[in-house]
């Protein structure tokens, strides 16, 4: 075999080796962090208000994990008239591990969710939600074993 056949062989073996990339690459999912997020920066400026009630509250909120629940602590005067409630167990990693509950008033201000309903990794708890006419927000990490 001469120089020009191992040259043409060479030549083709890397074209093969490129569109081999260009395939595997075509395979992997490429998610954005948020789907939406045009119309979540509109709304930038109410949830800076609301994060600035929500830490200005003498009674923080507080997440913990504990015996296989995910457990959601609201000052009890806050939670007997709240309204528009929601907690949203965000995952970085994929939308689709992504779960919303709507929270209720409740007298104590004791919310639990299963460990079990929500993937292994990082979740961000997104807790907002309204009372008294007031909005509050915020975001605590949890890590799910």
């Amino acid at each position: 075999m001469n120089w020009g056949y191992r040259i043409v062989l060479a030549f083709g073996a890397g074209v093969a080796f490129i569109l081999f990339l260009v395939w595997k690459t075509m395979q992997v999912d490429i998610e954005m962090v948020e789907s939406n997020y045009y119309e979540k920066e509109m709304a930038l400026n109410g949830k800076l208000q609301a994060t600035a009630n929500a830490n200005g509250l003498t009674n923080k909120i507080e997440v913990s994990k504990k015996e296989g629940q995910v457990i959601i602590t609201i000052d009890s005067t806050l939670t007997a008239s709240i309204t528009n409630a929601e907690v949203h167990f965000y995952n970085p990693a994929s939308e689709k591990a992504d779960k919303k509950w709507p929270l209720a008033a409740s007298a104590k201000g004791v919310y639990t969710f299963p460990v079990t309903a929500l993937n292994k990794g990082k979740y961000i708890a997104k807790i907002s939600f309204t009372s008294g006419n007031k909005n509050y927000y915020t975001e605590e990490v949890i890590f799910i074993p």
